[in-house]
């Protein structure tokens, strides 16, 4: 929905105007897949595809309004407990739940409305664009004073602790302090982000396989695990710790699978390392060596590839002016992310729809992005960064 139709939603629902309109980015992940979890590096990009809440202060409890998904489960900030809200209510709840927990001070109730234009299923984070439009939103009319990396750490408590994802800090933390025309280098251990520069001449693609995720929650969490065991006998806290040597050292002394998740990882963060030079000199064929590699890493070490990731991926190396893709995002579904020469734009898409349409009997979609502003209010805008 177009901002200037937002006011006309909100007014036909509550028949008044909105305080405030909160807005947050989705993300997509450059390079740095599955290492979030392990103390190690990342590389997201926050996207020109958003949640946006325009919400006011209410003497009744909270009522979220949401253009896609219908009304949802009322709540009264003071008074939200785990367990206690269900729906996709609880991610603007479960802020309401941290933020309390975080200040100590009483949150104002809500009405709002809710639109996105972020793809759903897709792996472009619409769960930490929602908490981080509320938590900016929150922020403003309760006067908080929080900066959005705090408020970045709150929503992946939100997430953790009342949704329930044992998710990194990566997708909260680059909705939350994406800059325009720049990626994230961020260390997910010790918070420092770098932001290197996105050529101009540069796009970014987001090429939706259109299958949806379907990493399930015991995949996930059993390749945390096999991570933690590679850690273990490693002897280290965790994989960002661990080297090439280590690898080469416990090979055969651990089961294999873990074995192939440590490699992933410990080669994957070598690579952002190696990406974030490479952007940062303009390497185009070494960003796509790169992404190429990131891809293969992800299909056979950590296998959580598909066969229609693993078709775009390779519809994408070889159409006009790529510079590198890879799929990005949990894994098993969702997209893949390509960086391309900005005057091939056109070329790219036509050529990679066509392709993968004929490679799995499917339409695909794809999106061109830019890198943007992280979290912030829209309607009287004080942002705090």
């Amino acid at each position: 929905m177009p901002l200037n139709l937002l006011g006309d939603f909100f007014q036909s629902t509550f028949h008044g105007d909105p305080a405030i309109v909160a807005i947050a980015p989705g993300r997509i992940n450059l390079i740095g897949e599955h290492t979030d979890y392990n103390d190690g590096f990342v590389f997201p990009v926050a996207i020109d595809r958003y949640v946006v809440a325009a919400v006011r202060p209410t003497q009744g409890p909270t009522r979220l309004v949401s253009l896609l998904a219908g009304e949802g489960q009322t709540f009264q900030t003071a008074e939200v407990a785990l367990g206690t809200v269900e729906g996709w209510a609880k991610y603007p709840a479960g802020m309401a739940w941290v933020l309390t927990q975080a200040t100590g001070k009483a949150l104002t109730n809500l009405e709002g409305v809710v639109v996105s234009n972020l793809p759903m299923g897709s792996g472009v984070s619409s769960s930490a664009a929602i908490e981080m439009a509320f938590g900016v939103a929150w922020n403003e009319l309760s006067a908080l004073g929080l900066g959005n990396k705090e408020l970045a750490l709150l929503a992946q408590k939100c997430e953790n602790t009342f949704v329930g994802v044992n998710c990194g800090i990566m997708d909260q933390m680059a909705s939350a302090m994406g800059r325009p025309d720049a990626a994230m280098f961020l260390d997910t251990r010790t918070l420092n982000i770098a932001y290197p520069p996105i050529p101009g001449d540069w796009s970014i693609v987001m090429c939706d396989t259109r299958r949806p995720r379907s990493l399930s929650d015991s995949a996930y969490n059993e390749r945390r695990a096999q991570c933690e065991e590679a850690a273990r006998m490693f002897g280290v806290a965790a994989l960002r710790d661990a080297n090439v040597e280590d690898l080469e050292t416990y090979a055969g002394q651990m089961s294999e699978t873990s074995w192939r998740r440590a490699r992933h990882v410990i080669t994957e963060n070598a690579r952002c390392i190696e990406f974030r030079d490479a952007l940062r000199a303009g390497d185009r064929s070494r960003v796509f060596e790169v992404m190429k590699a990131s891809h293969v890493s992800l299909r056979d070490d950590y296998e959580v590839s598909c066969h229609e990731l693993d078709a775009m991926a390779e519809v994408c190396w070889s159409a006009p002016g790529c510079l590198g893709a890879r799929m990005t995002g949990a894994g098993f579904g969702g997209a893949c992310v390509a960086l391309i020469s900005a005057n091939l734009e056109r070329e790219f898409c036509v050529q990679v729809e066509e392709r993968y349409r004929k490679s799995v009997g499917s339409e695909g979609r794809l999106l061109v992005c830019k890198a943007v502003q992280g979290a912030h209010v829209l309607a009287g805008d004080s942002q705090r960064g």
